[in-house]
């Protein structure tokens, strides 16, 4: 129970509208049951497969191996590592050759929902400033994925095409 002479955070922001920001970047609304759909290392096999049938190369560092590296690797490589690629790299950085040495690339963060599409897995400290500033697409679904991944190749068959016109 509130106090009577206490404010709601929406009678709040009515009477001090910049007090408050709103937030700028769209997030889902969070699950409250946190009960994932799809695993997202099953959304991170998908994507192996898909990006692999359109014939791209990818740079992903499985879990595991982060994990591994978190709990047995000496404190030095750690910090280095996790300095130079912690939150700088999302679970795939998808890469399209669109002329001799050239590359496109897209960054693709997998993230879980439940069944009604709210958000399970959620961007977590240096991941969410990297992920606003560059403009990361993060797919929720299998469906998504496909969505992102044909996007990105409607974008490198445009570009190819623009090679194609310099060199000849």
């Amino acid at each position: 129970m509130k106090p009577d002479n206490q404010m709601t955070i929406e009678e709040y922001r009515i009477k001090f509208p910049t007090a408050i920001p709103k937030k700028i970047w769209f997030e889902p609304q969070k699950s409250p049951t946190k009960r994932a759909e799809i695993p997202e290392s099953a959304l991170q096999f998908f994507a192996d497969g898909a990006i692999d049938l359109f014939g791209w190369d990818s740079l992903r560092f499985p879990d595991a191996l982060l994990g591994w590296m978190k709990f047995n690797a000496p404190p030095w490589i750690q910090k280095m590592f996790f300095g130079i690629v912690g939150g700088r790299l999302p679970d795939n950085l998808v890469m399209a050759q669109v002329a001799p040495g050239i590359f496109l690339s897209l960054k693709l963060e997998m993230k879980t929902q439940d069944k009604k599409g709210r958000a399970v897995g959620a961007l977590h400290g240096r991941q969410k400033v990297f992920a606003k500033a560059e403009g990361w697409k993060i797919a929720r679904s299998p469906d998504e994925i496909l969505a992102v991944l044909k996007e990105f190749g409607a974008v490198v068959e445009k570009v190819k095409k623009v090679f194609d016109i310099e060199s000849a």
